[in-house]
């Protein structure tokens, strides 16, 4: 029994949250804002011990932050790579029924293959884009504006997979992006998958007390963009805070 005070069961164990002797008013007044449900698993990491769980939670803030920012570079370096490719390629299509080569612009102008792909992307992030500018005496939404609207998964579910359309577009174009690439296409999907879901991990304010996790996902980045290009690998390395952080849990 907890007699009325905030607990939390973990592991067969019951956590009492608040009430706890020693922890003074306003510490029991933030713990109790975090909730118990949501500090439960830095709660069960520090064994019980609600300051330690709090330091915890505070770190996890700060290696959010620092994931956050490298996902920020990496998924700009992407998809910036990508959009190359992608441009060269839609250019060199032709619209049969117009008769006419598409433009360069391919979220303005995609070939057949990239509307069956991410056309309902492309109508969502151009929406999105027309929304951004108003405001701005009506200046037309440009291939830009839409490139910055599209979310990771839209790179990330270009990549190759079984289906043969996009089979065609790594062969036909998206493994030019990764030039250095060291290994079979699947070996990229899957760091690529990797960012892309620790990225709604830190999204949705999940704790990341996995430091291997974490780890292992910085290292795929890093793979990933010396695919593309060791200077960008490079500069990514030089920037990053994540290892600094992971770091300071230790002492």
């Amino acid at each position: 029994m907890c007699n009325g005070e905030t607990c939390l069961r973990l592991h067969n164990r019951v956590y009492t949250v608040i009430e706890l002797e020693g922890i003074d008013l306003p510490t029991r007044t933030v713990v109790g804002a975090i909730s118990a449900p949501r500090l439960g698993p830095y709660l069960a990491v520090a064994g019980g011990n609600t300051r330690e769980a709090l330091r915890l939670y505070q770190w996890n803030i700060d290696l959010s932050g620092a994931v956050y920012e490298a996902l920020h570079v990496f998924e700009v370096f992407l998809r910036n790579g990508i959009d190359q490719r992608l441009s060269e390629w839609n250019a060199a299509q032709t619209d049969r029924t117009a008769r006419r080569q598409h433009e360069p612009e391919w979220l303005l102008d995609p070939a057949r293959l990239l509307r069956r792909l991410v056309g309902e992307n492309i109508t969502r992030a151009t929406e999105q884009a027309r929304i951004a500018l108003r405001g701005h005496n009506g200046r037309t939404v440009t291939h830009p504006d839409i490139v910055a609207q599209l979310s990771f998964g839209t790179w990330r579910y270009l990549l190759p997979d079984r289906d043969p359309g996009r089979q065609r577009l790594w062969v036909d174009s998206l493994h030019a992006a990764f030039p250095n690439l060291d290994g079979v296409p699947p070996a990229l999907v899957a760091r690529v998958d990797g960012a892309y879901r620790l990225r709604n991990r830190v999204a949705h304010l999940e704790p990341l007390l996995s430091a291997g996790l974490v780890r292992k996902e910085l290292n795929g980045m890093r793979w990933v963009l010396a695919a593309m290009n060791s200077d960008l690998e490079a500069w990514f390395v030089s920037r990053q805070r994540v290892t600094r952080i992971l770091r300071a849990r230790q002492t």
